[in-house]
């Protein structure tokens, strides 16, 4: 699906306007940021008004340029039949070709500040200006009052209409994300605990089913969906070893030598090479070096203290399965684990980073949204950063 960006909303003086005393000065004209209000943000869902004193941490993200070019590229370097196939640019010469120009980004870092914001970071490529500020600021900044809103049992905050900003950043700027909160909608499977210690291992209750529903647990189990009714479900159904696996795909003999995998997660776990050495030498893997599993925190992100949305420990056992995985497929492949220091805003910032520095040939991701409940103006910027990995 493709979104169209911005969309010119051009003011003008009201014919016949009576001008008395001082000079008159004409309103700024604006740019809408097409889609950059969530479909939830209506007055069905409505709760409150936002509390203008609400300190926001977003990130304005800009076009690339000349954007057809970027979209045909990676299009020839993906396609066999083409040319171009598999001659990929490095991070300096898509820079060169297709980020934003140096003067652009200093036009959008320029207006944030002289609108109270504080600008915080840039990334070499420049997609995007991260900056900090309150709730009120961005009203004024973006032309948008913001609201509270009640949705899928979370109270989230949005602007109730489109943003805008000058009309001469319009063709500079693409979107806004992270003055909504469309990112509480992503969604994984964690336990909560507020003290936050690393997580006890999973471990499977006997007994284990030989194929899927061979043997049924007799208790209920709670459903997010009301409609369905678990009266039982499933035991686990028997595992099986990376070697079975690995024959099953018919890629026996493949190690991922000179390759490194980024995985990208929010938080950290302290235990994670122990735990993945462990679990290697249960199964007869090679065991990893520090120098082959690296976790890596993206600059550019949102640091704070841990509140009743942040989850740390409950990713420790999200990153470990994860590291095993790649591990266990691929045991000479490096892997870098790049964790967001929140688990709701900041892994498109992640990938960005991972893209950009080129920390990796191949990204793993696992988490998931709600997509009809993302604006369209999140998921442009985000299509953004994978046309620089095809490419």
């Amino acid at each position: 699906m493709k979104f169209t960006g911005i969309i010119a909303a051009m003011s003008a003086l009201a014919a016949g306007a009576v001008m008395t005393g001082a000079a008159y000065a004409a309103p700024v004209s604006r740019a809408i940021l097409q889609g950059s209000a969530p479909s939830w943000a209506n007055s069905q869902n409505f709760v409150a008004a936002a509390d203008p004193g609400t300190d926001v941490g977003f990130r304005v993200y800009l076009s690339w340029r000349n954007s057809a070019a970027a979209e045909a590229l990676a299009r020839a370097v993906s396609d066999p039949t083409n040319g171009s196939y598999g001659k990929y640019l490095t991070p300096a010469q898509f820079r060169a070709q297709f980020a934003p120009a140096g003067p652009d980004v200093a036009q959008v870092q320029k207006w944030l500040r002289s609108q109270g914001f504080r600008v915080q970071y840039t990334p070499q490529n420049g997609h995007y200006i991260s900056a900090e500020g309150t709730v009120a600021q961005a009203q004024a900044a973006f032309g948008a009052t913001f609201g509270n809103y009640l949705v899928l049992g979370q109270t989230v905050r949005s602007p109730d209409t489109d943003l805008s900003v000058p009309s001469s950043l319009a063709t500079v700027v693409s979107a806004v994300v992270g003055l909504d909160e469309s990112y509480q909608f992503v969604q994984t499977y964690r336990r909560i605990d507020a003290k936050a210690p690393p997580s006890a291992g999973f471990r499977n209750s006997p007994p284990l089913s030989a194929y899927w529903a061979q043997l049924l647990s007799p208790y209920a189990f709670p459903s997010r969906f009301k409609e369905v009714a678990l009266s039982s479900v499933p035991w686990t159904v028997k595992g099986h070893v990376p070697d079975e696996i690995k024959g099953a795909y018919g890629i026996s003999g493949f190690d991922g030598s000179g390759q490194t995998v980024a995985i990208i997660d929010a938080y950290a776990s302290p235990t994670i090479l122990q735990d993945v050495n462990q679990w290697s030498t249960n199964r007869g893997l090679p065991t990893m070096t520090p120098a082959q599993l690296v976790q890596v925190v993206p600059p550019g992100v949102y640091n704070r203290p841990q509140n009743p949305r942040q989850d740390p420990q409950g990713w420790y056992g999200e990153e470990t399965l994860d590291v095993e995985a790649v591990h266990g497929m691929a045991p000479a492949a490096k892997i870098v684990f790049v964790g967001a220091p929140n688990n709701y805003q900041d892994l498109d910032a992640a990938m960005n980073h991972v893209v950009d520095g080129h920390l990796a040939q191949i990204v793993t991701n696992s988490y998931g949204f709600n997509t009809e409940l993302l604006p369209a103006g999140f998921v442009k910027p985000f299509e953004d950063t994978l046309l620089q990995a095809a490419i």
